[in-house]
């Protein structure tokens, strides 16, 4: 039997949505997405950022908006069917191509990284030869990580970042602390599992995401690292050497940490697949969720996303992406069938945080902090 408060927060979800889904100008409409609209314009212009694109999706009743503009040099008008560079997000895809190869027999999680890629991937790399695939996906490897405050020296318009480019630049530095004892983020760890599941398959990162994640799910409009693909078209500002730089051509992270582009709705419709009981990838995000690493303050690392307990009773799958001139959250509830994700074409992914978990709590409860 469902609580009181299950009742009265199902009651707001209808309220609110009554006014979403309404697209003429009404009081009902003033409580939805002119609400939102109003708290997204509000964030841009607070924070100097030129656009966004939000999706909110409550029980299958989804909006998408688009404010501000892709291009300032252009005045291109943001659009909701624009490809967004979802940066640390796509590593969500990366774990889903890892879990299904543990489905299948090919790989698991207490297999070492060193019984699965080749031995010159691991020399000079501290803990590589000791790491497991579990601790690579929720970060307790202890693994330095190669996106450091001396990476973006090398960030240009030509180079990628290959797994000989990043591993190259944190050979001979010190472990984070051994393997398994302690909690750190570490890009280089998604290097690896790329590497791992290529090892095992025979296949690139790339045809893997393609034939596991996105023709499975028919997401036509999901790719990796197309960064020059006239489809997209946002321009993203500001960057570590000009807080006004357009970072449209760096090929700042372009891997299998950093590398999926995307629109909103298959964004959303991919965790959906994922976290959804029904959902076509469903054994792929239980297998995701089979561990959890207990950091603290209702917050877990899973085996890929971040799993969060708030305090007013929430559930979620969540996970963001920061990159030079873009910022990213996304956020599944799996306490209430709800999605909010936010991208902003400046590196601000604090500000997308915020904007997500306001919208979100205002649709649940009514409130937002």
């Amino acid at each position: 039997m469902p609580s009181v408060i299950h009742v009265i927060r199902a009651a707001m979800l209808a309220a609110f949505l009554v006014g979403c889904a309404n697209p003429e100008p009404s009081d009902a409409a003033t409580t939805g997405s002119d609400l939102i609209i109003a708290r997204i314009d509000a964030a841009l212009a607070e924070n100097d950022i030129p656009g966004a694109i939000v999706l909110l999706d409550i029980e299958g009743s989804r909006m998408t908006i688009a404010r501000g503009v892709a291009n300032r040099e252009t005045g291109l008008a943001m659009q909701t069917t624009h490809l967004m560079r979802a940066a640390s997000v796509g590593k969500l895809h990366t774990a889903a191509v890892i879990h299904q190869l543990i489905l299948n027999g090919e790989l698991s999680l207490d297999m070492k990284l060193a019984d699965v890629v080749e031995a010159h991937w691991l020399e000079d790399i501290a803990n590589a030869d000791q790491a497991t695939i579990r601790q690579l996906l929720n970060h307790t490897s202890g693994i330095p990580d190669y996106y450091d405050d001396g990476w973006f020296a090398h960030v240009n318009t030509v180079d990628g970042n290959t797994p000989e480019r990043t591993l190259a630049h944190i050979r001979g530095a010190a472990a984070d602390f051994p393997p398994g004892t302690d909690h750190a983020y570490s890009n280089t760890n998604y290097q690896y599992l790329a590497l791992a599941a290529e090892a095992v398959t025979g296949q690139s990162i790339d045809a893997l995401y393609r034939e596991l994640v996105f023709e499975p799910l028919g997401l036509s409009a999901t790719g990796y690292n197309i960064q020059f693909d006239p489809a997209d078209r946002i321009h993203g500002y500001g960057s570590e050497l000009d807080p006004e730089q357009d970072a449209f051509e760096l090929l700042e992270n372009n891997g299998p940490d950093g590398g999926i582009f995307t629109t909103a709705d298959e964004l959303a419709d991919f965790l959906a697949a994922l976290f959804d009981d029904d959902g076509r990838l469903h054994p792929i995000g239980a297998s995701m969720m089979s561990d959890l690493h207990d950091r603290g303050d209702g917050r877990y690392r899973a085996l890929g996303p971040t799993y969060v307990e708030h305090p007013l009773g929430f559930t979620a799958v969540t996970h963001g992406g920061s990159i030079a001139g873009y910022g990213t959250i996304a956020i599944r509830l799996l306490s209430q069938d709800a999605t909010v994700i936010v991208h902003l074409n400046r590196d601000r992914s604090d500000i997308a945080g915020q904007l997500a978990q306001q919208i979100l709590l205002e649709a649940l409860t009514g409130t937002a902090n």
